[in-house]
């Protein structure tokens, strides 16, 4: 197992204890040493499983680096610290540590650790497939076109589990006519204690297959909302079901980068109209400046024939690609079924959006190779709209 210490400057004492340490047990290769302030440049080169922080001699430094090095990885995070400070365990569990271990008996703290892991590995890794859905600008339709993909896949796999990440404004429930007594902040608040039982009971079926965890809907309760309990969900979200949607708020809360990163299909959902496809540039860029490949994003064009859209042909030119799917308008199918909280490939199965729909849902997780990207070079002609 490859491992990464983050220190002061790797050559204080308990570093290189650190060292010795993981060399002989873990990291036969020997470890990486970072300083608290490199220690992003270090996850870029994504080697590492096991990350330690030495919070001495600087526990104030020591903890920043840590709350920066959790919200970029879902690898397991070790502190490493005096015991005689109960405050200082407190606040680095509180920064994300998964175990903080004592720097006066690292060798016996370590074994317990690498105990807990071995446990952990002897579970089959999450194999189910995830689908991230992104809408590229406000009312693009991401939370219906969730909604109803979760619910033509249950109906051609018999279940699958849909993960609303838009704390404060989810609309998945409403969508689905369902109350559900927990929500993702629950589970993140437990993230800790987080399984199988916990997580199954803070699902709600819906009657077609559907298991929804629901978001919060207290605003106050999204701050409760985290990177590492997002990550943990989708971990058991992908070991209990084939399939698993996810609606996403946006692309660079870390909690939404966390679901991106594990996603086998991101669905950039756009209109045919300047903002939107601006907006698909935007982001195409931002994911991957964050080591998202392009090769899994895949754009769909939601309520394609509406008047004076702009023409497919120029919204590929501009953005170096084809687009793959087209979702067709139609106001009076998909506002009937919002209203009365059913998905419409289930209410109107024969609806022309529902069909583009249930096609997406039997193309978009094929495993095939990946398609030529969507990025557009310097040299890619653009549109002077654009």
């Amino acid at each position: 197992m490859r491992t990464l210490v983050v220190s002061n400057n790797g050559l204080d004492p308990v570093s290189n204890r650190l060292r010795g340490v993981l060399r002989t047990r873990v990291d036969t290769e020997g470890p990486t040493v970072a300083r608290y302030e490199d220690v992003e440049k270090f996850l870029t080169q994504g080697e590492a499983e096991m990350f330690v922080v030495a919070l001495s001699p600087d526990p104030e430094r020591g903890l920043e680096a840590l709350k920066r090095l959790r919200r970029s990885t879902t690898g397991y995070v070790l502190a490493v610290g005096q015991t005689s400070e109960p405050k200082l365990i407190l606040r680095a569990l509180d920064h994300g540590a998964d175990h903080y271990l004592d720097e006066a008996d690292l060798e016996a703290g370590l074994e317990a650790v690498l105990l807990r892991l071995q446990s952990k590995r002897e579970v089959a890794p999450p194999s189910g497939r995830l689908v991230a859905v992104l809408g590229a600008s406000g009312g693009s339709g991401a939370s219906t076109l969730s909604a109803n993909l979760s619910a033509a896949l249950a109906k051609e796999h018999g279940k699958c589990a849909l993960i609303d990440l838009k704390p404060g404004r989810g609309d998945l429930a409403a969508l689905f006519d369902l109350k559900p007594n927990f929500h993702l902040a629950d589970l993140c608040l437990n993230v800790t204690r987080l399984d199988q039982a916990m997580f199954e009971k803070a699902l709600v079926a819906h009657g077609c297959g559907v298991h929804l965890l629901a978001a919060p809907q207290l605003f106050a309760d999204t701050r409760l909302v985290t990177a590492q309990g997002v990550g943990q969900v989708l971990n058991l979200a992908r070991r209990l079901f084939s399939h698993v949607v996810a609606d996403l708020e946006d692309c660079f809360h870390e909690e939404q980068l966390a679901a991106l990163r594990q996603a086998s299909t991101i669905v950039l959902l756009s209109r045919l109209d300047f903002t939107s496809l601006r907006n698909v540039r935007r982001i195409l860029e931002h994911l991957e400046e964050n080591g998202i490949s392009r090769g899994v994003v895949k754009i769909a064009v939601n309520r394609y024939g509406q008047p004076g859209e702009l023409p497919a042909s120029e919204a590929e030119e501009a953005l170096g690609g084809k687009l793959s799917f087209y979702i067709p308008d139609d106001p009076k199918t998909i506002n009937s079924s919002n209203n009365t909280g059913g998905p419409a490939v289930l209410r109107a199965p024969s609806a022309k959006v529902s069909t583009a729909i249930n096609q997406l849902a039997r193309t978009v997780l094929e495993r095939r190779r990946a398609e030529p990207t969507m990025a557009a070079t310097a040299t890619t002609p653009r549109p002077a709209w654009f």
